[in-house]
């Protein structure tokens, strides 16, 4: 049977990883951490499950969940990481929210005026965050609680300028916005350099990769100790 007019389609996220890693036994569902409607940049809509799991034998409260499904979109919002960072990168050429509004929705992305400022407000609050505060602390305290490293980043380019976007692998947390003129551009090296060369990381993951491959190379060379984990966004 086909699908109905106006049904979305489901896509359903597991955590990356399905094993404790305290005790090494098999993590098993808890809840649904997340179930939204995200609209992306195809201007096609997708409803995004995120499956939380625990583990029954540390009863630890710690939930995982996919690091992929939350990097598709910011907490709070239903628009793709991308089409926020498209939005940034207008706003940081000047155009107003009018004139980007009709470029998103001459790309086929419905949005209002209204939450271009509302979106990049948000995302500000990130970029224009004590980054080197919060990922510190964040991976004093991954050491502490977890005993390993675990960061989660995500490459999206928008024209020619390259926004990395750095999480907490275990709380998901955005640590840090950053803006490089490319993949190529030697301050993104420099910058990631500051918190992951020397640093005994179990785990990098990153998605979009095939058509930013030049970045998997960068994350082998500063941690070649990681562990790299690519997903690719469907």
């Amino acid at each position: 049977m086909g699908k109905k007019i106006g049904e979305t389609a489901v896509k359903i996220y597991k955590p990356e990883i399905l094993v404790c890693p305290f005790c090494n036994s098999p993590l098993k569902y808890k809840y649904t951490v997340s179930n939204k409607v995200i609209q992306f940049t195809s201007g096609k809509h997708f409803r995004i499950k995120n499956l939380g799991y625990g583990c029954v034998n540390c009863e630890n409260g710690i939930t995982y969940f996919s690091q992929t499904a939350n990097k598709l979109s910011f907490k709070g919002y239903t628009y793709s990481s991308k089409i926020i960072c498209m939005i940034a990168y207008y706003k940081q050429k000047h155009k107003g929210r009018e004139e980007i509004c009709d470029i998103l929705v001459s790309k086929g992305i419905e949005i209002s005026d209204r939450n271009i400022d509302i979106i990049y407000k948000k995302f500000k609050e990130i970029y224009d965050s004590d980054f080197d505060f919060r990922i510190r602390s964040a991976l004093e305290r991954m050491k502490k609680k977890f005993n390993e490293i675990r960061i989660s980043l995500d490459v999206i380019m928008v024209n020619e300028i390259c926004f990395i976007i750095f999480y907490d692998f275990f709380t998901s947390e955005k640590l840090g916005i950053w803006t490089f003129n490319g993949i190529t551009d030697p301050k993104l090296k420099e910058r990631l350099s500051d918190y992951i060369a020397g640093e005994d990381i179990s785990l990098i993951m990153t998605i979009r990769n095939t058509k930013d491959n030049k970045f998997i190379p960068i994350l082998k060379e500063l941690a070649p100790n990681a562990r790299l984990m690519a997903f690719n966004k469907f």
